[in-house]
């Protein structure tokens, strides 16, 4: 009789249970890609109903022709609530470009999953 693994039983149980959820489920978390500055609104509910993660993406880049004297000085990555059913994305970052300045601010971009409580 072969042995099967404990581990695959509960591998195919979750894939099964992802595939066949309810609806209901599946309205209790959902994620995507924002920009700084961008609003993330909860479905339903308020602020205090919902858990946001949020995590870097998009941040920093090598300009073209380097002499390798960029240096990546700062990044900013959360989330901020705006009021009771949103937040703003906080997803930037400081570089500086040559050795003899202090830097500039660019807007980067970040994924949030938004799971309720």
């Amino acid at each position: 009789m072969p042995h099967t693994s404990r581990l695959s039983f509960l591998a195919v149980f979750a894939l099964v249970s992802c595939l066949y959820a309810k609806e209901s489920l599946a309205q209790n978390a959902q994620g995507g890609a924002v920009r700084h500055d961008a609003y993330v609104t909860v479905p339903n509910g308020t602020v205090n109903d919902w858990a946001l993660h949020v995590s870097p993406s998009d941040m920093g880049f090598e300009e073209h022709g380097s002499e390798g004297d960029n240096a990546f000085i700062k990044m900013e990555c959360y989330a901020v609530p705006v009021n009771q059913y949103t937040w703003r994305i906080v997803a930037r970052y400081k570089s500086r470009h040559s050795n003899g300045r202090d830097g500039i601010w660019y807007s980067g971009g970040a994924n949030y999953l938004l799971v309720r409580k």
